[in-house]
């Protein structure tokens, strides 16, 4: 049978940027909160078989409605499972042409990306994920401590810095992993890495003391992976610091929200 595709050559627009079950810092009630003044901006690549139906790193804005692009020319609809697409949260004009960005994670900035995929219909729907790992501090007191209030954590022997591919979700390293980063609020963003059996922390309390453990990964598959939230247990007590259980769980929130403004 022959089908014609009427949408073939109609401006490609995007419905929505999903982040299905994910949450991050920025989402408020399902919806994501741009910085005062400043656009909710991603950047886009479309990859078909010629220029009209193509975009390199093409910033998309939304207005509160609708993403429109910023781009001086249109890109069109090539047809059904013609072209492929892949995005990043936030627009980032220094990512190259092929979808690529370095990033610093000192900078402790959450980056949603939608890996390549095929284009099965036009408006178009993305699904979004988190590129980092996020660490979580789940602590507790002994009842032989009163008064104790943890002042900083540190989390060592971590990625400072890599390259983030977009199109196929993978980190390039940058360097060893030998960088320290603070949590806030018990929780720090991390490159995630295929390899890695354990890691140091180091916990300063308010008195002064300072508390140094070793968390394993063992019981979570030797990874930090994308996309993922790890929760680790451990007791403070008066002289020591006793390490507990560890889970991984894809990075989610009770309900889901899109990468929208209110």
């Amino acid at each position: 049978d022959f089908t014609v595709d009427n949408l073939k050559d109609t401006p490609l627009t995007i419905a929505s940027a999903g982040v299905a079950e994910l949450t991050t810092r920025a989402i408020t009630e399902g919806q994501l909160i741009g910085r005062m003044e400043e656009p909710v901006a991603m950047s886009v690549w479309v990859e078909g078989s010629a220029d009209k139906y193509n975009a390199n790193n093409v910033e998309w804005v939304h207005n509160g409605t609708d993403w429109n692009s910023n781009s001086n020319s249109t890109v069109l609809y090539e047809g059904e499972n013609k072209q492929k697409i892949y995005a990043l949260y936030p627009y980032c004009e220094g990512a190259t042409e092929d979808g690529k960005i370095a990033i610093n994670a000192t900078e402790q900035a959450d980056y949603l990306i939608a890996k390549q995929n095929l284009i099965d219909e036009n408006p178009i729907h993305l699904t979004m994920r988190h590129a980092f790992a996020k660490l979580s501090l789940m602590p507790t007191f002994g009842t032989e401590v009163g008064g104790l209030e943890i002042v900083s954590i540190e989390v060592k022997n971590m990625y400072a810095s890599g390259t983030l591919n977009i199109k196929e979700n993978t980190w390039t390293y940058q360097g060893e992993a030998t960088a320290t980063l603070a949590m806030t609020n018990h929780e720090v963003l991390v490159i995630p890495m295929e390899v890695c059996e354990s890691f140091p922390i180091v916990i300063t309390m308010n008195d002064g003391r300072v508390f140094k453990a070793t968390i394993s990964l063992a019981a979570v598959g030797n990874e930090l992976k994308s996309n993922s939230q790890y929760k680790i247990s451990l007791q403070i007590g008066q002289d020591k610091v006793t390490v507990g259980n560890i889970t991984a769980a894809p990075w989610v929130a009770e309900n889901g929200g899109n990468l929208e403004t209110e």
